[in-house]
């Protein structure tokens, strides 16, 4: 072999390893950004490996974009899918432990913006810890956090799969009635409570072509009178009790039209109540809800 030869073969090997340290040197520095609920940028130099989840909506997101692997702690009530049951917890809705989380070592914490205490969002973040903040106000929401919670643990596609199936759902599910029904979701009933218009529940309700009562109301979780109720006259009553015990409260009230109709419906509480991929199934349930109660007989 010529020494000219020798040597074009040695610069073509040089420049071949030089690109190779360059390119995997960009994609080292190549920082993760996305923007949370909150506004806030969350910038990560690699893909998350330790994530703690305080809520269980967020739970189930991590686990439809098959990062399920990457938490390693979770708040009690975190049961789906059955995998998660088995997490560490490092709280619960009555208390969150920052120690608890600090001792698993997370690189991302991602909260629920109005459900995690501020003080430890923000003692997370005086240490340094990245925080993504979820709280998913509109149904397309849903789909952006599992786009972002991909992004950040490094499964964009299974991400964009999983946000893709929830947008194919929650297009078909969408009605429009002939009449559009008043509808109250019943939140608490001692004293009575329902959600506003920032809450996702009430977009569901719009979404299939029923009219949320009270959903001017100013504040996410106002109180309502029982004279505001019976001036309302609701033709439809939803709530995502634990069980249909909570219609008993309103039987011999038939000047409620909803009442008087038996348009009382309990929903099933967990994918209605949890921002996260399931809700398609309670929306659908909304849905299909509202169409047979507004069915001529």
């Amino acid at each position: 072999m010529g020494v000219v030869r020798l040597r074009r073969i040695c610069s073509f090997l040089a420049y071949l390893l030089t690109m190779a340290a360059l390119l995997s040197s960009g994609t080292a520095l190549a920082a993760l950004k996305v923007t949370d609920d909150a506004g806030n940028t969350v910038t990560l130099d690699a893909p998350a490996e330790r994530v703690v989840a305080l809520a269980p909506h967020i739970v189930e997101m991590l686990y439809a974009v098959e990062a399920g692997e990457r938490l390693v702690g979770v708040l009690q009530g975190s049961d789906y899918p059955e995998a998660a049951k088995q997490v560490s917890r490092v709280g619960s809705y009555r208390g969150i432990a920052l120690e608890a989380i600090m001792a698993r070592e997370p690189d991302l914490v991602v909260t629920w913006r109005s459900g995690t205490p501020r003080s430890v969002v923000e003692r997370l973040k005086a240490l340094g810890v990245p925080v993504y903040e979820s709280e998913p106000r509109h149904l397309d929401d849903v789909a952006e956090d599992l786009r972002d919670l991909g992004r950040l643990t490094g499964h964009s596609k299974a991400s964009e799969q999983a946000a893709e199936a929830f947008e194919s759902r929650l297009d078909a599910s969408r009605q429009t009635l002939k009449e559009m029904p008043r509808v109250f979701y019943q939140l608490g009933h001692n004293p009575l409570t329902t959600l506003g218009d920032g809450h996702i529940v009430t977009q569901a309700i719009r979404h299939c072509g029923g009219e949320p009562l009270f959903a001017n109301r100013s504040v996410l979780v106002p109180e309502i009178g029982r004279e505001a109720l019976i001036e309302a006259r609701p033709e439809v009553i939803l709530s995502a009790a634990r069980s249909d015990d909570w219609q008993r409260a309103w039987q011999g009230q038939d000047w409620l039209p909803a009442v008087h109709d038996g348009h009382l419906y309990t929903l099933d509480p967990d994918p209605i109540s949890r921002p996260g991929p399931r809700l398609v199934q309670g929306v659908e349930q909304i849905c299909q809800t509202l169409k047979q109660a507004t069915r001529k007989p």
